[in-house]
Formats: structure tokens, sequence, C-alpha cells
């Protein structure tokens, strides 16, 4: 009990201090939710791997009664049966082989991949895995203009796709700046147009000169060196730091 006149303790109120509230969940960027490339990459590895395994299967060894099995000139005869098969197969393993390199040129320069990549992805290994069926079309039927139009066709969609793959990255930020290189893309595009004008030329060799068409695959050997060479002339700086496009 407080006697009188005595004073009463005071309290002072205290101004409420500032706090900072901590989040309990830390906040993490896009980027680092992004799946990594490396799954992509890696599917596609296994999916080009049994693509050119399959694709020698299509190559048959020459039936003994045929010819004299200890004969060399008649292995030889034999063997040139399937000149046609032996030509689609190379063509075929050397395309799948560019459209590999460029793909993986492609991915190097992205940060990650969304649903829709993966998709685009998914169209770009389609066409891929009909690459057996077509070269073997082609082999046992090359001068049929059908035979060339479908092997045609599927190389024109492998090339469409494989760029579809870049322009959609592009477009939805997945390609890290720092990785592209212009010099790179504008090569992808040039032998995007070689790709387009082999085919074109050999449609129509298929369908008026199906014995020259056989050979117009061929010009595939040389498409790499080409389109290389057109593109330094347009871009003689030749950053070639991070390649992208086909």
């Amino acid at each position: 009990m407080l006697a009188i006149g005595s004073h009463a303790p005071r309290f002072t109120a205290h101004p409420l201090r500032s706090c900072r509230v901590v989040p309990i969940f830390p906040r993490v960027s896009d980027e680092e939710n992004m799946p990594g490339i490396d799954r992509l990459l890696a599917l596609t590895d296994g999916v080009v791997a049994i693509a050119l395994t399959l694709l020698v299967l299509q190559l048959q060894v020459p039936v003994t009664h045929d010819f004299d099995p200890n004969s060399p000139s008649g292995l030889w005869h034999a063997l040139g049966v399937d000149g046609g098969e032996l030509t689609s197969y190379l063509v075929s393993f050397l395309v799948i082989a560019q459209f590999w390199l460029v793909h993986h040129r492609i991915l190097r320069t992205m940060r990650g991949h969304s649903e829709g990549l993966a998709w685009c992805n998914f169209a770009f290994l389609l066409t891929l895995t009909l690459m057996p069926f077509t070269s073997d079309l082609l082999g046992r039927y090359s001068d049929n203009p059908l035979a060339v139009t479908f092997f045609g066709v599927n190389l024109v969609a492998i090339s469409l796709t494989s760029q579809l793959i870049y322009f959609y990255a592009a477009g939805h930020d997945l390609v890290v700046e720092e990785r592209r290189s212009r010099y790179e893309e504008l090569v992808g595009r040039v032998r995007s147009m070689l790709t387009a004008g082999v085919v074109s030329l050999a449609l129509i060799l298929a369908w008026t000169d199906t014995g020259a068409a056989r050979y117009v695959w061929l010009l595939f050997l040389v498409v790499p060196l080409i389109g290389s060479r057109i593109a330094a002339r347009f871009d003689p700086t030749k950053n070639t730091t991070a390649p992208a496009g086909t």
C-alpha cells in the first residue's frame, strides 16, 4: 500500500521497435527451380545411339547360295547388289551425326529447360528415329521416287525440328546471351538452307531421273564445309564461343 503523497511508479510507453520478417521458406530464383539441361542431353544421346545401331541392320550379308562363297569376285559382285543400301546407310549415318552435333551445340547455350522445350526435343527425336526406316526404304527401292520422297521429307523434318528447339528457347528466355554465337547461328541457318536445297534437287530428280537422284545425297558430305564458308563471308569475326542453330 502506497503512502499518501508518494509518487506512483511511472510506466513509459516505448515505441514499437521495427522488426524484419524473416520468411520461413527462402526465396528461390526461377533459374534455380528450372530443370537442368543434362537430362535432355542424356535422353537424346541414348536415342541417337539406338538410331545409329538400327541403321546398320539394313545392310544384308549376301546369301551364300547365290554365288561361289570362295570366289572373291563373286562376293564383290554380290555386295555390289546392295550398293544403294550402303549409300543410304552412309548418308543417314552422316546426317544423324551432324544433327547430333548441332543439337548439343544448341542445348549448351541454355540455362535449363521447360516442358515446352522438352516437347520440342521430343519432336526432334520423333523425326530422328524415323531415319532407320526411311533409310532402309531408300536403300531397297532407290529407283522408286516415292521412297526418295519419304527420305527427303524426313531430312527436312529433322532440320526444321532442330531449328524449332532453338527458336523456342530463344523466345522463352532460356538462352544465355553470353553463350550465344552469332556466327554459329548464321552457320546453322545456311546449313538448313543447303539441306533444303539438296533435298529439293533430289526430289526433282527422283521423279525425272532416278538414276541421278541417288548420287545427290552425297552432297551432304560437303554441306557442313560449304555452310561454314558461306557464313564466314558474311561474318568475318567467326566468334565460335557458343555455337547455336542448325
